[in-house]
């Protein structure tokens, strides 16, 4: 018993030393050459995505013996893609700090995990390094849309919505000849369309950098093709344009008949819809409605024109404007009766006063009243109080520069509920306009018992719709006018249901023409102008 007492810790010791010489010999396997060396570690990577490719980043730790970086993926397989990344100047970004390696990756698409390992010039590697990257391909592309625009009302420029990652829009349309546009890069959100082809085609393509760190835009894959739109008030006026108001031949007359036909179809409720809307939604309806284009072209048009017109001496420039709006040019004043209009506030720095026969909404713009009197223009009238000057129930006249002007009071359209609610005007513009001299009537009763203040000789009368009590006050008696010409007015006013209930017609003025008592009797209609000249309108 006592003698295996000394022989097992002699076992036990024999077998411990025998262990560790096998642990040395296994040590000494590995460190016969020397203690394992490491390779200076990436110290950053990062990456940006591309097309069927990614850039990889790369900042090393500082290692005057570094080398190369091998960067490899797909590793889990038989074969592992790699490439190499040599610290060479020519791979040295100055810019970004760094160097790098674009990799072409023609098969993959979407999260790839990219490894990257250090080699020095002595073949020792470092510590291993992943990224995660993601490469754009043809899924990723077939999922982007391209960016929705708008085409202005006048159809001369397209306005786009901004998209999240989007940097511009390949654009191309068709023009009047039939041709297209070569296809053109576009940053702007708005693009200009010089004679566009209505009804042609506008092709656009959106371009997206889906992040500002990426190295390649995604083009969407199918153009998108849009019509341009073909707004009927559109064509209708500007064939409209070369008709003459002097010459009431059948191309007129169909042209007058197709707004007549665009108005009757266009409810009041939704004018008075377009007057509240904001000014980009009245635009948008404009666009949408031929009448409303119709409406807005005419303003357009005589803003333009009271802007650039040069009146000749002797000479005067009459526009119509809508309903029975006018604006008159002579040498020296511009004045304006019975404007309204959704944008008739625009016409406030071209006016030098304003006159207005009556307190309805169609004859009367508070808008345009008030930033008359803020800059301190008359505004005659027998109901606007803040021109105290201006500002009478009672027959008056007045002198502003070159005009004289003398009121009548009259009733509205012989209604006995509204005595006395017209103001009549009678203008006579001065020797440097040829003393030419003009009546506008408003929506007066025509009772000549009322224009005895007004009555006499002159060259223009503005009537209604020439109904036949219109003729009431057309003569030589007391109380009458004898005009060289008269314009017939107030034809379908928008507000106004369509004729019989409410609208004077263009069909029912038609009508009424061959019984006016004035040879030389015309239908001008919105933005139209006539020029007073040596006795004779043009």
């Amino acid at each position: 018993m006592s003698r295996i007492k000394y022989i097992l810790p002699l076992a036990i010791t024999a077998l411990f030393l025998s262990a560790c010489e096998d642990a040395n010999d296994l040590l000494n396997q590995h460190i016969k050459d020397g203690p394992i060396a490491y390779a200076g570690k990436i110290k950053e990577m990062t990456s940006q995505s591309g097309f069927y490719r990614v850039r990889v980043n790369l900042l090393p730790t500082e290692d005057v013996n570094r080398s190369y970086c091998n960067l490899s993926w797909n590793n889990s397989g038989e074969s592992r893609d790699s490439v190499r990344v040599d610290y060479l100047p020519e791979n040295f970004d100055k810019e970004l700090a760094c160097y790098f390696k674009v990799i072409d990756l023609p098969s993959i698409e979407g999260a790839l995990e990219i490894e990257a390992r250090n080699v020095d010039s002595f073949g020792n590697r470092s510590l291993l390094e992943t990224i995660s990257v993601n490469i754009y391909g043809d899924k990723y592309v077939s999922a982007l849309v391209n960016a929705p625009f708008k085409i202005s009302p006048r159809v001369d420029e397209i306005l786009f919505e901004e998209r999240v990652g989007a940097v511009g829009n390949i654009v191309s349309y068709e023009k009047i000849d039939g041709d297209f546009t070569k296809e053109i890069f576009v940053t702007d959100k708005t693009f200009p369309l010089v004679d566009a082809k209505r009804g042609g085609i506008i092709r656009t393509k959106t371009r997206y950098l889906i992040d500002q760190t990426d190295i390649d835009t995604l083009d969407v894959i199918d153009f998108m093709e849009t019509e341009i739109p073909t707004n009927d008030g559109i064509v209708a006026v500007e064939e409209f344009r070369k008709t003459s108001p002097f010459q009431l031949n059948a191309e007129r007359l169909a042209l007058l008949t197709r707004f007549e036909s665009f108005s009757d179809n266009f409810p009041p409720s939704l004018f008075s819809q377009y007057l509240k809307n904001s000014d980009q939604g009245s635009t948008d309806m404009e666009f949408t409605y031929p009448i409303l284009y119709a409406y807005r072209d005419g303003f357009d048009k005589v803003l333009q024109e009271v802007n650039n017109q040069t009146v000749d001496n002797g000479s005067v420039a009459i526009w119509t404007l809508y309903n029975m709006g006018y604006i008159i040019k002579t040498p020296s004043t511009t004045f304006g009766i019975d404007i309204d209009h959704r944008w008739a506030e625009q016409l406030e720095p071209h006016l030098d006063f304003l006159c207005v026969t009556h307190n309805h909404v169609d004859h009367a713009n508070t808008k345009l009243m008030d930033a008359m009197n803020d800059k301190g223009k008359p505004v005659i009238s027998n109901f606007y109080s803040k021109d105290v000057n201006y500002s009478s129930q009672s027959p008056e006249s007045y002198t502003i520069g070159d005009i004289k002007i003398k009121t009548d009071i009259t009733d509205h359209l012989r209604d006995p509920a509204l005595p006395n609610f017209v103001t009549v005007f009678r203008i006579e513009c001065g020797d440097n306009a040829g003393n030419f001299s003009m009546l506008h009537c408003g929506d007066s009763g025509f009772k000549p018992t009322e224009f005895e203040n007004v009555a006499g000789p002159l060259d223009l009368v503005v009537l209604r719709w020439g109904a036949p009590r219109e003729n009431d006050i057309l003569g030589i008696g007391s109380g009458q006018v004898s005009p060289k010409y008269a314009f017939l007015s107030h034809l379908i006013e928008l507000r106004h249901d369509p004729y019989p209930n409410g609208q004077a017609s263009i069909t029912q003025t038609l009508k009424h023409l061959p019984g006016v008592k004035c040879d030389d009797t015309v239908i001008p209609f919105w933005g139209e102008k006539m020029i007073w000249k040596n006795g004779q309108m043009i």
